[in-house]
C-alpha cells in the first residue's frame, strides 16, 4: 500500500496515478472531513478505477507551472520528466488516459519542484544515483523517456528512493554525472531498506 502525506487546500486538485498508465483527478473538497479513527474511501471505488487498477502515487496542485515536473521511472531503465502543465484540463475532465508511457512497468512517479537526488536500484544487486535534473523533459505525456541505467539481459529497475546520499558498503560512490550509467554493486542492501520506499 502507498502512504504519504500532503498539505492541501480545499481547492486543490488530487492527481492519482495508477499503474494502468491513467491519471484520475478529484478535487480535495470532494471528500467529507473525518476523524482520523475513520478509515476514510477507497480511491479507485471513489473515483472509478477501471477493473483491476491501483493508485500508485498521489499529488495535490493548486496550479499546473510549467517549470515543475513528475518524473517516471520504469522497470526497463528509462525514465522521464513531463511537466506538470501537461496534466492541466479544460473543465471538471476526472481521467486521463496515456498518463505516462505504458511500454514498460511504472516503478516510481516523483514530483520534483526543485532538481533531487534519487538512487535507482536493479534487480542484478546493481544501482545508480543521479540528479533528477539529468533526465530529459518531454512535453507528451506518453513518452518512453529514455535509458537511466544500463540494465544487464533480464534484469529490471525495482527501487526508485527519492533524496537517497550515501555509498556502497565497499565505499564507492553511486553517484552517476551522465546517462544511460552502469550501476555499481550493492553490498549492503540495508542501505537500500532503510530508506522510504515511495512505491
Amino acid at each position: 500500500a502507498v502512504s504519504m502525506v500532503q498539505d492541501a487546500e480545499n481547492a486543490s486538485e488530487l492527481l492519482f496515478f495508477s499503474d494502468g498508465a491513467q491519471c484520475y483527478k478529484t478535487k480535495v473538497s470532494a471528500f467529507e472531513t473525518v476523524k482520523s479513527s475513520t478509515m476514510g474511501e477507497y480511491i479507485p471505488v471513489k473515483l472509478d478505477f477501471d477493473k483491476g487498477e491501483r493508485a500508485i502515487y498521489c499529488h495535490n496542485l493548486v496550479s499546473y507551472p510549467e517549470d515543475k515536473y513528475f518524473v517516471f521511472i520504469f522497470e526497463n531503465g528509462k525514465g522521464v520528466r513531463v511537466p506538470v502543465s501537461a496534466y492541466e484540463t479544460k473543465g471538471n475532465r476526472k481521467k486521463l488516459t496515456a498518463a505516462y508511457s505504458a511500454v514498460s512497468p511504472i516503478v516510481a512517479v516523483l514530483y520534483e519542484d526543485q532538481p533531487f537526488d534519487m538512487l535507482i536500484a536493479d534487480s542484478s544487486g546493481k544501482a545508480i544515483q543521479i540528479s533528477s535534473s539529468l533526465i530529459p523533459v518531454k512535453t507528451t505525456r506518453s513518452s518512453q523517456g529514455v535509458s537511466l541505467i544500463t540494465l544487464k539481459k533480464n534484469s529490471t529497475v525495482v527501487k526508485v528512493i527519492k533524496g537517497f546520499s550515501g555509498k556502497s558498503a565497499g565505499g564507492k560512490s553511486f553517484r552517476k554525472t551522465k546517462i544511460p550509467a552502469t550501476g555499481v554493486t550493492v553490498d549492503d542492501y540495508d542501505i537500500l531498506d532503510n530508506q522510504i520506499k515511495l512505491i
